[in-house]
This record gives structure tokens, C-alpha cells and sequence, in this order.
């Protein structure tokens, strides 16, 4: 049983292009969402720790104060060890998201989170999504 509602969150692996997609199907409180991202650690885990993640936040928050700190102090320093190499991310967001992704704080946590080995693009469009962590792939030698 997860520690999350059922049909809060989707999570899909795709063999054929290397990656997880993570959807948020709605906003859930900071407990739920942290564990939305154990599974999706767990999953890239069992698929040969992979570590090119497309994120859909569409329906949730871009920046929740408590989440950020979370992912940056506790999260990311596993992802770092467990993954064997950077953890790239893309996140979908929406019109609505735009003022806080182009914000100075998330520009402190990106540059933050950087430095853990984290590197998160933001998109509007899932087709240029997938390009770019398809890309980086191929420029990894498919790992």
C-alpha cells in the first residue's frame, strides 16, 4: 500500500526511450509528495538506476517551501549515491507555474540542487521534453 491516494499519482517507465514519467493528477500536502518520489526512486532502481525522470506538474505547485527543502537536504544526496551519475529532470509546467519557475528563489534551489548533481529543465511542451532528456541520453552512451 502506498502512502499516497490512489489515483493522486502516475508513474510509467519507458524502456524504449530510458526514462520514468512522474504525473501528479492532483496537489497533495508535502507527506504524500515525498513519498510520490521514494517510488519514483525505487522505480528507476529496478530499471537499472535509471536517471533521465520527465515530471508533470501541471496540477501541483512548482514551488512548495518545505517539498524543496526536503528534496534538496534529505532526496537528492540519495539519488547522488544511488544512481551512479547525474539525475536529469524535466519538468512539465503550465502558464499559470511561469512566474515561479522564473523566480530568483528558484533560481537559488536550481543552482542549489546543481551542485547535488541534480539538473532540471522546465517545459511547456512534452514532445521537447522528451527531446532533451532523449538527447542527453545519447550523449551518455544510453545510460
Amino acid at each position: 500500500m502506498s502512502d499516497f491516494p490512489a489515483g493522486a499519482f502516475s508513474l510509467d517507465h519507458r524502456p524504449d526511450l530510458g526514462i520514468l514519467i512522474g504525473r501528479w493528477l492532483r496537489n497533495l500536502p508535502p507527506p504524500e509528495l515525498q513519498a510520490t518520489y521514494r517510488v519514483m526512486l525505487e522505480e528507476a532502481r529496478a530499471h537499472s538506476s535509471c536517471r533521465y525522470w520527465l515530471l508533470d506538474l501541471r496540477r501541483r505547485p512548482v514551488t512548495e517551501v518545505d517539498l524543496n527543502v526536503w528534496i534538496s537536504e534529505q532526496f537528492t544526496p540519495v539519488i547522488a549515491t544511488d544512481m551512479g551519475g547525474a539525475l536529469f529532470t524535466a519538468f512539465l509546467v503550465g502558464p499559470d507555474q511561469q512566474a515561479a519557475i522564473e523566480s530568483e528563489h528558484m533560481s537559488n534551489y536550481l543552482r542549489q540542487l546543481a551542485d547535488l548533481e541534480l539538473y532540471p529543465n522546465f517545459f511547456d511542451n512534452e514532445a521537447d521534453a522528451v527531446t532533451w532528456l532523449a538527447d542527453l541520453r545519447e550523449r551518455a552512451g544510453g545510460r
